[in-house]
């Protein structure tokens, strides 16, 4: 019964990894670059809006990603280094997301600054290869199972 919980845990932390991985990649590559061709008197009504919208897709995977990550840190029939390299990464996403990302947004609520959508394109590549090598981690995993 444990280890079907386990196998649940892992399952819903992979699923929430690739929504994420695959997300930030949709933002890295076309969002955030389009808002250096946004710029105008509508841009912090844009920013807003698209950052409102995102965040109803990122948060709740976000969530389900930590918990279902930490709460695998103690299952005995997985991995338990990778298991931890994968946990130490959501550390970062979750520290480069909150101590950067979110006040570089806060920033350009204000107006548009092409250096500072410059700053968020550079600093969330550091998400994106957060995410995608915890996808490649949890795909490893998975082969456990």
């Amino acid at each position: 019964m444990v280890f079907l919980i386990g196998n649940a845990l892992l399952l819903a932390n992979l699923a929430s990894t690739l929504f994420l991985t695959g997300l930030v990649w949709e933002l890295q590559v076309v969002q955030f670059p389009l808002m250096l061709r946004a710029g105008g008197l509508d841009f912090p009504d844009y920013v807003k809006h698209q950052r409102t919208r995102n965040t109803l897709l990122i948060a709740p995977a976000m969530l389900i990603e930590l918990i279902t990550g930490g709460l695998l840190l103690a299952d005995p029939h997985l991995p338990h280094r990778d298991v931890f390299h994968a946990a130490l990464l959501i550390v970062v996403i979750w520290i480069v997301t909150f101590a950067s990302i979110i006040p570089i947004h806060s920033k350009l609520v204000r107006g548009y600054d092409q250096s500072t959508v410059r700053t968020l394109i550079r600093r969330n590549w550091i998400r994106t290869a957060c995410w995608t090598l915890r996808s490649a981690i949890l795909l490893w995993v998975v082969r456990f199972c």
